[in-house]
């Protein structure tokens, strides 16, 4: 099962770091929050356990998670000294504002995880009971 689970984990990574033009593993750690919230929300919806994965959820999980990183407004620039990005500058008395991982994993679970109505494709793979 946890072989299941982690290849389908590293699939969906690889395909959602193509969509995100990322080359590097700088994000891998919010990118595989982002997959898991979305496994997660779809076997809970549908009522499946994860050997049961189907295929055709592939591309929807993706998806999902791609928003559910963009929802929350995540991009973490590793590089920087703090581990966080720039969230806000003020001018008047100078002030940097910057967003920390615990920040960023924060918004992400606080994101609805059915942001574009992924019931529609969802509802083809529930099981009812």
């Amino acid at each position: 099962m946890n072989d299941f689970l982690d290849d389908l984990k590293a699939e969906l990574l690889k395909r959602l770091k193509e969509l995100k033009a990322v080359e590097d593993n700088s994000l891998d750690d919010l990118f595989l929050f982002a997959i898991e919230t979305a496994i997660v929300d779809i076997l809970g919806y549908c009522n499946l356990d994860i050997l049961e994965w189907p295929i055709g959820l592939d591309n929807t999980a993706v998806l999902m998670a791609l928003d559910n990183y963009n929802q929350a407004n995540v991009s973490i620039n590793l590089d920087s000294k703090d581990g966080g990005e720039v969230k806000s500058l003020s001018e008047g008395d100078f002030s940097i504002t910057t967003e920390t991982k615990a920040e960023a994993y924060k918004a992400m679970a606080a994101a609805p995880s059915m942001a574009k109505n992924y019931k529609t494709k969802l509802n083809r793979y529930r099981k009812l009971g």
